[in-house]
């Protein structure tokens, strides 16, 4: 991700598009957090680093354009944080149209390696993960519950 620069869009697989709009960026709110905006994903959630803010694109099975709208980062030992929100062009949540579910809390492995949260609203489903990859272990519990909780809808997704 690194080689791809800010407004470049580059082919990462096959049919697969990725565009960064920022690297590294920054927005502090004043306690070593920054809000993190996404670009074209209409949504914000709040992070303890500087984030990198990135869309990807593709044609799920049934062809419509889908879109993954991602702000997150790592620490040096491998600690990431990552907000997600993905919507497809036709504005359903899937080929099925299904309906929004309830929000879901979910903990990996034990003892746990990584915290998610995820929400679906009427035409995007958003997932935040916080994940020991490395070195670092996972944040306190106040840390990983303010981000968890920050996701604020700002809108409509970019087309």
């Amino acid at each position: 991700m690194a080689d791809i620069g800010p407004g470049e869009e580059r082919e990462i697989g096959e049919g697969v598009l990725m565009t960064m709009h920022r690297l590294q960026a920054t927005q502090p709110v004043g306690d070593g957090w920054h809000h993190a905006q996404s670009t074209e994903g209409s949504f914000s959630v709040e992070l303890p680093l500087p984030f990198n803010d990135f869309r990807v694109r593709s044609q799920a099975t049934d062809n419509v354009e889908m879109r993954t709208h991602t702000v997150g980062g790592k620490t040096p030992g491998l600690l990431a944080w990552s907000a997600s929100c993905l919507a497809r062009r036709d504005g359903k949540l899937g080929p099925e149209a299904r309906a929004p579910g309830p929000d879901k809390i979910a903990v990996k492995g034990t003892p746990p390696v990584a915290h998610s949260r995820s929400v679906d609203f009427d035409d995007m489903t958003c997932i935040l993960i916080v994940e020991a990859q490395g070195s670092d272990p996972l944040p306190p519990e106040a840390d990983r519950r303010r981000f968890l909780h920050s996701l604020q809808r700002t809108g409509r997704p970019a087309w």
